[in-house]
């Protein structure tokens, strides 16, 4: 079942409504938004988001950012989560009462009043973000406010505070709980982790993707998701011999468990490319062979299923790289064989990519 906000137990600060502004702000003019004599075509506002925006343009003219600037900012962006002119402004707003207030960065007790201010924005952005999860702006505004309570002045990976960073992780969570192909939730959640950098996030994370990939073995997010914690966010250029066998091994487990999924397949082709780019060893060599050999047991799994091997583009398409990764003679002469028959019979709506494959991996046969 699908989360609600509800569910996450937030508790956002409450928003003014459109009544509020003239007694709020008395003393300012509202400016109409001016669309010319003629406009080719006006935009049908409603009269709350009309009003809204109207006082906005007067305090953006003003540049005034004040206790109510702000709380008119969260007006507006509750009519227009997406404008990300108002999050900026926002974020103005707040770092100014932060410096109105006589904070100092530098003393513990404005620090905290500082962060509490900027944990009860993150809510309001939580608020709003429910119903519009793939709203960039609302992702934005979150990383720039946890930048400000994760470092603050301090720049220091040594001082973030591993709490308050698996709180996020609960947050972001409860996102890919209810979509876990959200773009915008996995690059929040990478970049936390490889901004915090600790040991201990990174082993966490294996298991997290883990329980993703058993929920939607097809869920290509937590499969990429894997490659960048396996390669610590590409700290590392490539993987030991070891750690590429252990991750091969367990995309030709996700394989086996339906060889027509295509993720575990490019999963286990990118991990023995990347071995083969930076590594032209024996060892490499006989790890290729090794699980161009268990791709061949696979065959049995369809077999037994009363389906054809050969008909399964998957399977098929990732022996054809492994054994151009091998690279004698036999294997691409098979591998060529192997292509032809997936544009001529089995996969015939890539029939022009396959023949070309066909003919790049007979051209290498004949060089060799």
């Amino acid at each position: 079942a699908n989360l609600t906000m509800a569910d996450y137990d937030l508790d956002p600060p409450p928003i003014i409504s459109v009544s509020d502004l003239p007694g709020l702000f008395p003393d300012i003019k509202p400016i109409e938004q001016n669309d010319g004599p003629n406009p080719v075509c006006a935009i049908a506002y409603s009269a709350q988001f009309i009003v809204a925006y109207n006082y906005l343009r007067a305090i953006l003219a003003k540049d005034e950012r004040s206790e109510r600037a702000l709380q008119l900012t969260a007006l507006c962006v509750k009519l227009n989560p997406a404008n990300y002119t108002v999050w900026h402004f926002r974020r103005q707003c707040l770092e100014e009462l932060y410096k109105n207030n006589g904070c100092n960065r530098h003393d513990g007790e404005d620090d905290d009043s500082h962060k509490k201010m900027l944990e009860l924005d993150l809510q309001l952005a939580a608020s709003l973000g429910g119903d519009n999860p793939k709203n960039y702006q609302i992702w934005y505004h979150r990383r720039a406010l946890l930048q400000m309570i994760l470092f603050g002045s301090n720049e220091s990976i040594n001082n973030i505070s591993l709490d308050r960073v698996r709180q996020e992780l609960a947050y972001i969570s409860f996102v890919l709980g209810n979509d876990g192909k959200n773009y915008h939730a996995w690059s929040h959640r990478q970049w936390i982790i490889k901004t915090s950098n600790r040991d201990e996030l990174w082993n966490d994370e294996f298991d997290f993707g883990e329980q993703l990939i058993q929920t939607d073995p097809r869920n290509n997010s937590a499969w990429n998701h894997r490659w960048f914690i396996s390669h610590r966010g590409q700290q590392q250029s490539s993987l030991s011999l070891n750690d590429a066998r252990t991750e091969a091994q367990y995309a030709l487990d996700g394989a086996a468990l339906d060889p027509y999924n295509e993720s575990p397949w490019r999963y286990l082709i990118g991990i023995l490319k990347e071995q083969r780019k930076s590594n032209d060893s024996a060892l490499v060599q006989l790890l290729v062979d090794d699980f161009e050999t268990k791709t061949i047991g696979l065959r049995s799994v369809l077999e037994n299923a009363g389906r054809d091997p050969d008909a399964c583009s998957s399977m098929i398409s990732a022996r054809i790289d492994m054994l151009e990764l091998k690279g004698d003679f036999d294997s691409l002469k098979l591998a060529s064989i192997l292509a032809n028959g997936l544009g001529i019979k089995h996969d015939t709506i890539r029939k022009k990519y396959w023949l070309l494959r066909e003919k790049e991996l007979a051209t290498k046969a004949t060089a060799c």
